[in-house]
């Protein structure tokens, strides 16, 4: 009996045996389809939660990149405004530069256009109040040889005359100031007239232009030049063109406008024309008594045996080349009176120098 229990279990544990080879075969040859549903069931379980970690991973990742990222960027905005600073530092330089050269070049130019006179170049340092150089003081003086009167050119033309001279310094009044007249000469025409500051006028960029003939052939666009009746201007010098003309009320002469050469909203450089049209007792010069007519001399020798003071009638003949109108009393007047305002005429005399 005991055999025969033995023997069944036996056969038991055999089967047993039996059934786990041949599932552990079926397994094993037949992998994909008994694997496959376990894979899908462990999908369905760990992928959401892994895409959920991805997720975070992301915005970690995203956040580490974006403050990387914020420092690159802050680090190329401030080199690239200190980039800026310097360019800008390099253009300014540049500007300074290009307005100087330009300013050389036009001192050159009018150093070539005024080569028939001594002339020493100078720098302007201050200006009176204002937005333009009505009146301005530049860094040459007495020791340069400047002295008071003397004439003073810039851009291409007349900017004013020396006032009041120091050792390394002097005053220029230019001729836009309001006591500034000067007597000039339509250079198409010889027509004499009369050029006259004014700020309030030249905020339209003009100049007064008055006591043209009425019969005169003064066309718009004409030069206007220093006359020779001048006593402290001296000739030949541009001061603008004519920008219009008409008829004064009386008929007799004719006045208008012109447009000075000379910009007088910037004027750094200044030549100063180391030559006076008077001496500064009154008298004229070599050179004027060269270029006036041998009668005026004559005229003046026979008026001064009888009379100080000329009259119109016993004036000598304006300087060569200019018109005889009554301007020309002023030759006579500078020559003959020198305590009388230092020679200086009645259409110069704007401050009473």
């Amino acid at each position: 009996m005991k055999n025969n229990g033995t023997h069944v279990k036996s056969r038991n544990l055999l089967v047993v045996l039996t059934i786990i080879c041949i599932s552990v075969i079926m397994l094993t040859e037949n992998k994909v389809i008994s694997v496959a549903p376990l894979r899908n069931a462990a999908g369905t379980l760990i992928v959401p939660f892994q895409t959920g970690l991805n997720r975070v991973g992301e915005a970690l990742n995203g956040q580490r990149i974006g403050a990387k990222n914020a420092r690159e960027l802050a680090d190329e905005n401030e080199k690239l405004k200190k980039k800026v600073t310097q360019l800008e530092e390099q253009n300014t330089i540049l500007e300074e530069n290009t307005r100087e050269l330009d300013d050389l070049r036009k001192l050159y130019q009018l150093d070539s256009d005024y080569s028939s006179y001594e002339k020493v170049a100078a720098e302007v340092i201050a200006k009176d109040p204002g937005n333009w150089y009505s009146t301005f003081t530049i860094n040459k003086g007495s020791k340069d040889g400047i002295k008071k009167n003397m004439n003073v050119i810039a851009d291409g033309g007349l900017a004013g005359i020396v006032t009041d001279v120091g050792r390394n310094w002097a005053k220029v009044r230019s001729i836009i100031d309001d006591d500034n007249n000067v007597s000039a000469m339509v250079l198409a025409t010889t027509e004499n007239c009369i050029v006259t500051g004014d700020l309030s006028l030249y905020a339209e960029g003009k100049l007064s232009l008055g006591q043209l003939k009425s019969d005169g052939q003064t066309s718009v666009g004409d030069r206007v030049v220093t006359s020779n009746i001048s006593s402290r201007y001296l000739p030949g010098i541009l001061i603008g063109y004519v920008d219009s003309i008409e008829e004064d009320s009386n008929h007799l002469t004719k006045n208008g406008y012109i447009l000075p050469v000379v910009d007088f909203k910037r004027i750094n450089h200044v030549f100063v024309i180391l030559s006076l049209k008077e001496n500064g007792d009154g008298s004229t010069t070599d050179d004027d008594l060269a270029a006036a007519k041998p009668a005026a001399s004559q005229d003046a020798a026979a008026a001064g045996a009888t009379t100080a003071s000329p009259t119109p009638s016993s004036a000598p003949a304006p300087a060569e080349g200019e018109a005889g109108d009554t301007q020309g009393t002023d030759v006579a007047t500078e020559t003959e009176n020198p305590d009388e305002g230092q020679g200086i005429p009645a259409d110069d005399q704007g401050t009473g120098e």
